[in-house]
């Protein structure tokens, strides 16, 4: 991230060209505050943006989460939220197909069955999504034959070099002989290997859907410390964080807790819980399929290629849009196309997540907003900027106007004469 010590530079910086500016209109009282609304909201939005993008620079660790709306729209209740909730894949959806199961079975019982019983109580989703791999399964048994057939013949012929004597080679020989043997029986039931992977790879993920064999699990609060809970108890957790977010919700419904904001405050909390918890989960299953996916395959596994989502995309184009649109801000080029590009943004967040007394609020909202929140605050201010020449006043606007007007007045005028 940027050093604090180039961010006071800067800051420093547009402090001294907003005295300059003003002293160079006569020390307008009008021209330092417009000057000082724009150049706030350009830093506002730049750095806004820098932070989203670092948070994808550093990663997912205990203290940081890559910059998501994912969750933000989620819950939208606004007439552009069910637009923009299909740009993003569903963790509902992922945790209904891959770990939620129509019927429990006792976990001592299905630790004590058979790898076949345990695997035809893998989720049907998952199962048919590791049975198509069977072909590729097959042949990558069948490629670990044929390498373990060379590796006992190059074994062999380096230890025949390596012996002195005649009991020793036997014995390399016959070491030899043995491997090339348990290879040869590899390569000729490679099919019926190949199931048997099948087959333990689903079961394992059964008894992780079943409450039988734990995984890692990182907790809130938690840190530096993996917890090993099964998907059983991760969704008790789940059913726990969606209970105390209906309670809370309808309080708000009953209009309690209004007055300070409090019941409001929890509520965001809550959701913002619930929804991290499920996006968790719905990543932890796929990740389990993935290794198991990886363990099966071997050399031969190939990760699908990372595609940005239309969500994800949407995420970027945020990021970059703040980065730019407070740059052209802070240095005062183009400034009325900045200032209607960020007006439109606004007001797309704005009909995302209006703030209406019988709508929830957004994750983060401070204070207790009710029809106007700082996106309509910050929409007028740019209002205001938009019909100021606050470029000229300060900025590259000035620059790129005179360089224009002396190209107009460079061109020569052509004139018709007429001869007699």
């Amino acid at each position: 991230m940027i050093p604090l010590s180039v961010i006071y530079v800067g800051l420093a910086g547009v402090m001294l060209a907003l005295v300059v500016a003003t002293a160079f209109q006569r020390g307008s009282p009008r021209v330092f505050f417009i000057l000082a609304l724009r150049l706030a909201i350009g830093w506002h939005f730049l750095f806004e943006g820098l932070h989203k993008i670092h948070s994808h620079y550093v990663g997912p660790t205990e203290t940081n989460r890559p910059f998501s709306s994912a969750a933000y729209f989620r819950h939208a209740p606004g007439p552009l939220g069910p637009l923009l909730r299909r740009s993003y894949e569903d963790p509902e959806g992922v945790i209904a197909a891959r770990v939620r199961v129509p019927s429990t079975i006792d976990p001592e019982l299905l630790r004590r069955s058979t790898l076949e019983d345990q695997a035809q109580a893998c989720p049907t989703a998952v199962a048919a999504e590791l049975d198509a791999l069977l072909p590729q399964i097959e042949e990558a048994v069948r490629q670990e034959a044929e390498r373990e057939l060379a590796a006992a013949d190059k074994e062999e012929s380096v230890g025949l070099a390596q012996a002195t004597t005649d009991t020793a080679k036997a014995e390399v020989r016959n070491k030899a002989e043995a491997a090339r043997a348990a290879a040869r029986k590899k390569l000729e039931n490679y099919g019926s290997i190949a199931r048997e992977r099948l087959q333990a790879a689903k079961a394992a993920y059964a008894r992780w859907v079943h409450g039988v064999d734990p995984r890692p699990t990182r907790i809130k609060f938690i840190t530096n410390e993996d917890v090993p809970l099964t998907a059983p108890q991760r969704l008790a957790y789940l059913d726990h964080l969606r209970q105390a977010l209906e309670e809370a919700e309808e309080r708000l419904r009953l209009g309690l807790g209004h007055g300070y904001g409090i019941e409001q405050k929890r509520a965001t909390d809550l959701r913002n819980d619930y929804d991290n918890a499920l996006t968790e989960l719905a990543r932890d299953a796929l990740a389990f399929l993935e290794d198991l996916k990886k363990d099966l395959l071997g050399d031969a596994y190939a990760p699908a290629p990372s595609t940005l989502s239309q969500g994800e995309l949407l995420d970027r184009i945020t990021m970059w849009f703040l980065v730019i649109v407070g740059t052209l801000l802070l240095i005062g080029l183009f400034t009325p196309l900045a200032c209607l590009s960020a007006i439109g943004f606004l007001v797309l967040t704005y009909l995302t997540y209006p703030p209406f007394p019988w709508f929830p609020h957004p994750p983060g909202t401070e204070g207790n907003p009710i029809f106007i929140n700082k996106n309509v605050i910050e929409a007028l201010a740019l209002c205001v900027i938009l019909v100021h020449p606050t470029g000229r006043w300060l900025g590259l606007d000035a620059l790129w106007m005179y360089f224009c007007s002396r190209r107009c007045t460079a061109k020569p005028s052509t004139q018709s004469t007429a001869h007699p």
